[in-house]
């Protein structure tokens, strides 16, 4: 069901708590984003620009201080005065430094001199080709959201929250899911909390076992490695610093529901308990959570305590943070706009299976959006499992990409109309 609450409460979403272990029919994203265009009646498109002219002044990859000049291989890609490329590594011939990177590029089109910036993974288009399944054209409500999340090949669930206006909007928010990768965020702040106490120094050495070698560094580098790298060997290696016991405190000392007591296992815990879901019914009950699995409620008010300095306290959370923003996540680039920071952490797991039977996956990921100008801020946690053999790793992507630009274009809509309500009165 769906409710739609006055202004001054929150826009919660809900549906059925627990889905049927079937698979279901295999939609891409982009043919979910169609079904739903099909019953509305959508504005007419803008006329494409006409491209008569168009030359690359210069287009530089990269991120922080490491940037590659690529202008001559992009000028390449131009088709009749046009230019549409994904941006990746691919494009730039080498890898610059870890995600995420941007491609900042001058150009003239038809005697105008315009600059753009472009995220890895999105698509640059000179001149933008309206395109009439945009979904961030198409999914304008919660409810189309849901509609959509519903169509898809996995299990599904999300929770997203707009800290300046209160609104919700809530998919399976509290059904618990494997969470990956994104637990290390847990790590991260035991690590902080232990260096605000004085129990250890940033900048003191921490060794690293990496497929039999061992690698020195310092904890404030290996924060980063585990954070915008998501390496393994740095959060083992922060992890038996700090404790696994008092990372696993965490989420009860700071009242977090819906996640597990046991929320970073040690290793080779996690392939038992993915090896009893194989067996077993898909939908993991919030009062019997396994390690490393949790809700996208209980991640989200992980970063609603980050949000109100109430991550143990103010120092603490303020110095999270500033790992989290020299190590920028954009999940949801399309629709984080200019201006915005991204952070968070984000999980997968491509493949456990058995030689026969069904084959388990993951992606998600947990974020954290602000703009520190205009105090506008929200945060979500989206994930998929069970996404079906056929589908590519593309596939998987597109449809978590897509609905976290979707949710956050919803909310971000949201704030301003609350914005001018309130401007109104």
């Amino acid at each position: 069901m769906v409710w739609l609450l006055p202004p001054f409460l929150a826009l919660v979403f809900c549906a059925p708590a627990w889905a049927s272990s079937t698979e279901k029919e295999y939609v891409t994203f982009q043919e979910g984003v169609k079904k739903i265009a099909r019953g509305k009646t959508l504005p007419a498109l803008p006329k494409p620009v006409q491209a008569k002219r168009l030359k690359i002044i210069s287009a530089r990859y990269g991120a922080k201080n490491r940037w590659l000049d690529i202008t001559e291989r992009l000028r390449k890609h131009i088709r009749g005065h046009r230019l549409n490329v994904v941006v990746s590594n691919r494009l730039a011939g080498a890898s610059v430094i870890a995600f995420p990177k941007q491609l900042k590029v001058v150009y003239v089109l038809n005697g105008m001199r315009r600059s753009v910036r472009v995220r890895e993974g999105d698509v640059l288009q000179i001149p933008p080709i309206p395109d009439p399944y945009d979904p961030l054209r198409i999914i304008e409500t919660p409810e189309e959201l849901v509609k959509l999340a519903q169509m898809c090949p996995a299990e599904v669930g999300f929770y997203g929250v707009s800290f300046t206006s209160g609104k919700i909007v809530d998919y399976r928010g509290e059904r618990p899911a494997c969470m990956g990768s994104i637990v290390k965020l847990f790590v991260l702040l035991e690590v902080m909390r232990q260096a605000d106490e004085g129990e250890l120094d940033l900048s003191e050495s921490i060794v690293l076992e990496r497929n039999r070698e061992r690698e020195t560094c310092s904890i404030t580098a290996a924060l980063d490695k585990m954070i915008l790298d998501s390496d393994n060997p740095a959060t083992g290696a922060l992890a038996r610093r700090v404790s696994y016991q008092r990372v696993n405190a965490l989420a009860k000392e700071l009242s977090l529901e819906g996640i597990s007591e046991t929320i970073l296992p040690k290793p080779g815990v996690l392939k038992r308990v993915l090896t009893k879901r194989l067996d077993g019914p898909r939908a993991v009950t919030p009062t019997d959570l396994p390690p490393q699995h949790g809700t996208a409620r209980g991640m989200v008010e992980y970063f609603r305590l980050l949000h109100d300095n109430r991550l143990i306290n103010e120092s603490i959370s303020k110095h999270l943070l500033e790992v989290l923003e020299r190590n920028p996540r954009y999940y949801a680039s399309r629709a984080t706009p200019q201006g915005y920071k991204s952070v968070g952490k984000g999980g997968t797991i491509t493949a456990w299976e058995r030689p026969t039977g069904p084959s388990y996956n993951m992606r998600g990921w947990a974020v954290y959006i602000l703009n520190k100008n205009t105090n506008e801020a929200l945060a979500f946690c989206l994930w998929l499992e069970w996404y079906p053999k056929k589908g590519s790793p593309e596939d998987r992507n597109e449809w978590a990409k897509g609905l976290s630009n979707c949710l956050v274009h919803i909310l971000l809509r949201e704030s301003a109309r609350g914005r001018r309500l309130n401007s109104d009165l």
